[in-house]
């Protein structure tokens, strides 16, 4: 007898869903029909959809308002509060643990100053927040409730980009709607612009399943109803893109807020982005073939006390190799603050190994101070050089001018640098610094010559051409 993924004539990938399903026909010969298959799928949607929408919840939110009427100037009776009917939004959540853990996005319950629960059979229970985490925008919430369905999570990370996926949530106030789509992809970054100078955790999978406002805190789910990840960003919805938070970084947020009520997290203290990302040094770097450029070193963190510097080529941690900016981030998830790490790093055709002391990420987020820029000298420079120095002793060399057209304007120096390096030659003097600059440009023709400097509190690099 043949086996009876041989009777489908839409592939053995298509007849293994259906037999883990359980859903193909008792008979193991008869032949399905396409009629049949489009009923079989038919009916693993309703299925997914019936298991998991008691877990799925509507989130009704007060928003905090303050609202009253304004006094008439020499008034002796106060005006009473004006009566204001409060604002109210909806979102979605769902539910995480059989004794009334939910979880949601953030943003959905960020402004509240009510939460109410309403489920699926009727059920409607006040909620209040346990702890959130603002980098992955996720909040986790308790309902006074025993013997919930909780949704069971899936490996975000076994994920597989094409398999089935689909949501529920209420967009629109449309309550329990059930769209269905693709895995369009992992890792997913770079959706949101930065906003600090402590990074942003995106690390999200896209979906074209369809994702509207108020879908936001809702599952997305797999072909076994399990939860893969969490609604949470939509982007160009007319282009049918759409994010979740993986539940593999949901399942650790949670975790930590119910042990503790709040996210730590360790911090090396440096920014970077995946090598061939950074334009600039692509040529110079290219011999590392593989890592994590170091593009500045924040002058509070771990890494300063290090020989660490902007422009190493972070290829390891602990052994392990990194590839891109998302495996490092991924990584020092997996450490604890106050953990010693070794670092492998490519620098100029070296490498070297570091050992740096993680510490904990600052929870207060910090602006992000731009260097002055836009104030340049019209003043004719000979040399076409176009930089006006000053010697700070023991520190280097400041930049007091950036004449327009220069060299110096075109490698980006900017007022207040301090030039500490050239090429890797510590400066001391306008002398040195101006002698290494000669010196770096007839050898580095081509690829530039690589300056490190202090900027508005952290240390970077340009590259001088």
């Amino acid at each position: 007898m043949q086996p009876r993924c041989a009777l489908i004539p839409f592939g053995p990938a298509l007849a293994a869903f259906f037999l883990c399903s359980g859903l193909l026909p008792a008979a193991p010969d008869a032949a399905l029909q396409p009629a049949d298959v489009l009923r079989l799928v038919e009916q693993a949607r309703i299925n997914i959809f019936q298991i998991a929408a008691p877990s799925v919840v509507i989130l009704e939110v007060e928003l905090a308002q303050n609202s009253t009427e304004p006094e008439a100037e020499n008034d002796p009776v106060p005006k009473r509060p004006a009566k204001v009917e409060p604002l109210r939004s909806e979102g979605s959540g769902f539910v995480v643990r059989s004794n009334g853990v939910l979880v949601t996005n953030l943003h959905v319950v960020a402004q509240a100053r009510r939460i109410v629960v309403r489920f699926k059979d009727g059920r409607r229970l006040e909620a209040r927040i346990l702890g959130s985490d603002e980098r992955t925008d996720i909040a986790v919430l308790q309902v006074d409730a025993t013997n919930l369905a909780a949704l069971p999570f899936a490996d975000s990370d076994a994920a597989a980009v094409g398999q089935f996926v689909c949501a529920i949530g209420v967009p629109f106030g449309q309550e329990w709607s059930f769209t269905s789509g693709l895995l369009s992809g992992k890792g997913r970054s770079r959706l949101l612009a930065p906003k600090s100078l402590l990074p942003l955790y995106e690390d999200y999978l896209q979906t074209d399943a369809v994702i509207n406002p108020g879908h936001s805190g809702g599952p997305l789910l797999d072909s076994a109803g399990h939860v893969l990840g969490m609604n949470t960003l939509i982007a160009r919805v007319e282009h049918g893109l759409a994010f979740a938070v993986p539940s593999n970084l949901l399942q650790q947020t949670v975790a930590q807020i119910l042990e503790t009520g709040k996210v730590t997290r360790p911090w090396l203290g440096i920014r970077a982005e995946t090598l061939g990302e950074t334009v600039a040094l692509r040529e110079r770097l290219a011999e590392a073939q593989a890592g994590v450029v170091v593009l500045a070193i924040e002058m509070d963190g771990p890494a300063f006390k290090t020989d660490l510097r902007p422009a190493d080529v972070i290829q390891a941690l602990d052994g392990t190799p990194v590839n891109s900016a998302l495996e490092l981030q991924r990584a020092l998830f997996e450490r604890k603050t106050g953990q010693t790490v070794r670092v492998d790093i490519w620098r100029q055709g070296v490498r070297k190994v570091l050992k740096i002391t993680l510490a904990q990420l600052p929870e207060a987020p910090q602006t992000i101070h731009e260097p002055e820029r836009n104030q340049l000298t019209q003043e004719t420079v000979p040399d076409k050089v176009g930089l006006t120095l000053k010697e700070l002793k023991g520190r280097g060399v400041r930049v007091e001018a950036v004449a327009e057209g220069s060299q110096a304007a075109k490698a980006d120096l900017q007022l207040q640098d301090i030039i500490t390096e050239v090429e890797g030659r510590s400066i001391h003097t306008v002398a040195e610094c101006m002698s290494a600059l000669r010196t770096g440009s007839r050898r580095g023709a081509g690829t530039g010559v690589l300056i490190q400097v202090e900027r508005m509190g952290r240390r970077t690099f340009v590259l001088w051409r």
